[in-house]
């Protein structure tokens, strides 16, 4: 776990170091929204924690009108067993102004969690909710949502939250 701390860590750095340096200069202006016709921030890399689709980089693109899709997925190692997850998750924009947007879709999630050193440790977790994701500076979004998450492991549906930050391009 610590090295996927020191990780994520250096990630955020590296992204908080380029959002200066990038675009026109005016990343710190009140004037730049979602929709802007020349820049539409069309795809995304960042950091994604949460039960509905896992824990570690993100990769965000467009898939149809109004619809954005990610692939999130981390690797780690701690006390001699190798953890991984990867998850997907497809966001239907319902609305968005200005700096914020509002969406809706399904997340899906597999789990490799070694606890035991056995084969068959893997576990699905699904879920469906809404979330908002909110610019922050010219290129730099947090994204939450809160989504009812089908845990394999239990068959329990809960109400989870999860987050992220991503860095448009």
């Amino acid at each position: 776990m610590k090295t996927s701390a020191t990780i994520s860590g250096l990630f955020l750095f590296v992204v908080l170091a380029i959002v200066p340096v990038s675009g026109d200069g005016a990343w710190a202006s009140a004037d730049f929204d979602w929709n802007q016709a020349g820049d539409p921030y069309v795809a995304a890399i960042g950091l994604q924690a949460g039960w509905a689709t896992g824990t570690g980089l993100s990769v965000r693109w467009p898939f149809l009108p109004q619809t954005m899709m990610s692939l999130n997925g981390g690797l780690w190692r701690k006390d001699g067993s190798t953890d991984w997850n990867l998850g997907v998750e497809l966001h239907l924009v319902l609305r968005q102004e200005g700096r914020v947007r509002l969406y809706i879709g399904p997340a899906l999630a597999v789990i490799h969690d070694g606890e035991g050193g056995a084969e068959g440790d893997e576990h699905w977790n699904g879920s469906v909710g809404v979330g908002v994701e909110y610019l922050l500076l010219r290129r730099l979004a947090l994204k939450g949502d809160l989504g009812f998450v089908y845990r394999s492991t239990s068959g329990d549906i809960l109400p989870l939250p999860q987050g992220g930050l991503l860095f448009y391009f």
